[in-house]
């Protein structure tokens, strides 16, 4: 009797451990993660091998207040065709991470070059699910990755001086507002200032390579701490924010910093005093080191907004880009190649391209033309909200904006890349270019390559690193090379 009394009691408690259980079973869970990497290749071209659920943790309540949970799991994937991370005018590596709910760091076994069939990867995910009375259902919720942290940079000895200064500058930032005399928003300017030529100079010492990456949170920011925490604590690289690309074409032509990352086009422009340059000349300090990842146009529109091509935007309300920006420059050359001058339409600003993009799915504005990486995170998300809409460029434009625009390439950006986007879109694209001034020593420019591309080399690379591509790397380029990166390319050829 007493034995019947333990079976009871122990079968008592594992259904209620899977009453209170947060999520599907393992098998749902394996069927939503495929049913996933299906709906993102529209075949079935990534297959799951095996799946082990991980646990599951409280999830923010929906907007409705229903209970939602977010679950963990390891799985082992295999391509079932032959895919190509490093495919310009292929899907982005990032959305099968975003697919699989998981980090740059949560995907290993992108192996440099082509993934066969048969090719194995390693995933540790995630999916958030949604209470619906007795079941549970996956959302389209993506939780925020934290940024990969920087490398460390080795320590210096503290000079009396510098205790003294940031004690300083701690009792500044410490007052309260209305004590200081001043704004939050002067102190937080001037602080990041500060920082920037801070980083900019201590890298002259070369303990570190700072390369100048743009905002905090950016793009080219975020490709840098990637690469830099990929190489671990013996990496060189770090992140030294800045305003854009003009602002980093500027940077390194002044020796102010030796790296730094802009928009191609905008590096042809800068050479050439052309367009934002015209006031200031030709920089002649500036040499390319690499192309590292490609930057499409986005005009992106509401997609109940009844626009079908670009002309239609005479009149309307459209973001830029910021003044110190690359998308601005390039925005406004695609937009005279499709015969609309500045003063054609009314210009909107906003805090930043996410700010923007929220104002336009509020209605608040038109259009929204912006030059980053393809899937932009932000899109992807406010897409989950409000419906938008990326619009082709016409042909004859990028024909034109190919003769007069030097550093752009024609590029499509493949369908399935965003929410509800079923066909190609076509457009053009700069290409992440890393820059150098000449002064700068070849075995430097030498280094730095050999450490981005240590990176993205071998089956332990992340996503991010997957887009690299030595074949790739002049693509785009209009501006002398340095010699350092014409001695490391001659000595790497591009693969057949």
């Amino acid at each position: 009797m007493g034995a019947v009394c333990r079976s009871l009691v122990v079968l008592l408690l594992t259904l209620l451990a899977a009453a209170c259980s947060r999520g599907p079973s393992e098998p749902g869970l394996t069927a939503d993660v495929q049913a996933r990497l299906d709906a993102l290749f529209g075949r079935q071209v990534l297959v799951l091998r095996s799946l082990s659920r991980q646990g599951s943790a409280p999830c923010a309540a929906a907007a409705d207040g229903a209970g939602q949970a977010i679950v963990y799991y390891n799985a082992i994937l295999a391509f079932a065709e032959a895919y190509e991370p490093s495919d310009w005018e292929g899907l982005n590596p990032q959305l099968i991470a975003t697919a699989l709910g998981a980090t740059d760091e949560g995907i290993v076994g992108l192996g440099s070059g082509r993934m066969q069939p048969g090719s194995e990867l390693r995933a540790y995910g995630s999916i958030v699910y949604r209470r619906d009375g007795d079941e549970w259902r996956p959302t389209d919720l993506q939780l925020p990755q934290q940024p990969a942290a920087a490398a460390a940079t080795p320590g210096v000895a503290q000079s009396a001086r510098a205790d003294e200064l940031v004690r300083r500058l701690a009792e500044i930032a410490g007052q309260r507002p209305g004590t200081r005399g001043v704004s939050d928003e002067i102190v937080a300017e001037e602080l990041d200032r500060a920082l920037q030529n801070i980083q900019l100079r201590l890298d002259q010492g070369e303990a570190s390579i700072a390369i100048a990456a743009g905002p905090e949170g950016g793009e080219y920011a975020r490709f840098v701490r990637s690469m830099a925490a990929r190489l671990g604590p013996s990496g060189r690289l770090s992140v030294a924010t800045t305003e854009g690309s003009v602002a980093n074409a500027f940077l390194v032509d002044s020796g102010q910093a030796r790296f730094g990352l802009v928009q191609s086009d905008v590096a042809a422009a800068a050479v050439t005093g052309d367009g934002l340059f015209a006031t200031t000349g030709p920089l002649r300090h500036l040499r390319a080191v690499a192309s590292l990842f490609p930057e499409p146009l986005h005009v992106i529109v509401r997609a109940d907004s009844g626009f079908a091509a670009v002309v239609q935007l005479a009149g309307k309300r459209i973001y830029l880009g910021d003044p110190g920006s690359g998308s601005r420059h390039t925005a406004l050359r695609i937009l005279a190649a499709h015969g609309l001058s500045p003063d054609a339409f009314p210009e909107f600003h906003a805090e930043g391209p996410d700010d923007a993009l929220e104002q336009l799915a509020a209605g608040a504005l038109d259009a929204v033309i912006v030059v980053v990486s393809a899937p932009w995170e932000q899109l992807s998300q406010t897409s989950g909200r409000a419906s938008m809409r990326v619009l082709a460029l016409d042909p004859q434009a990028i024909e034109r904006s190919q003769a007069e625009l030097h550093g752009l390439v024609p590029l499509v950006i493949p369908a399935r890349t965003y929410p509800g986007q079923t066909d190609p879109v076509r457009s053009v694209a700069a290409t992440a270019l890393l820059i150098a001034n000449s002064n700068t020593p070849d075995l430097v420019v030498t280094s730095v390559l050999q450490s981005i591309f240590a990176a993205s080399d071998g089956p332990g690379r992340g996503v991010s690193a997957a887009r690299l591509s030595r074949e790739r790397a002049m693509a785009g380029i209009t501006i002398p090379l340095h010699d350092g990166a014409a001695s490391y390319f001659k000595s790497r050829p591009a693969e057949p």
